[in-house]
């Protein structure tokens, strides 16, 4: 009998502090999450109050990063690609 294939498990890791006001001008404060599947770490996604951040793993220097605006029209454009 054939094994069952093992489904891959993605798992999120969020570092939040206790309490965050990402709203502040400058507070230099945001969230962290770290996205691993099956157990390989596939990057970091920072959300903070004027961005969101991607940083792919093994990449110290480039980043992708869009202000929330330019986030919300690049996931739109994505969702209506699958949608059609």
């Amino acid at each position: 009998m054939p094994r069952a294939k093992r489904k891959k498990v993605t798992r999120v890791t969020a570092y939040l502090p206790v309490s965050s006001d990402l709203t502040k001008l400058k507070s230099g404060r945001s969230l962290e999450f770290t996205v691993k599947s099956g157990g390989k770490k596939l990057g970091t996604l920072f959300l903070g109050r004027g961005s969101v951040e991607w940083w792919p793993r093994g990449n110290k220097i480039h980043s992708l990063r869009k202000d929330w605006e330019s986030f919300a029209d690049l996931l739109n454009r994505v969702m209506s690609k699958e949608q059609a």
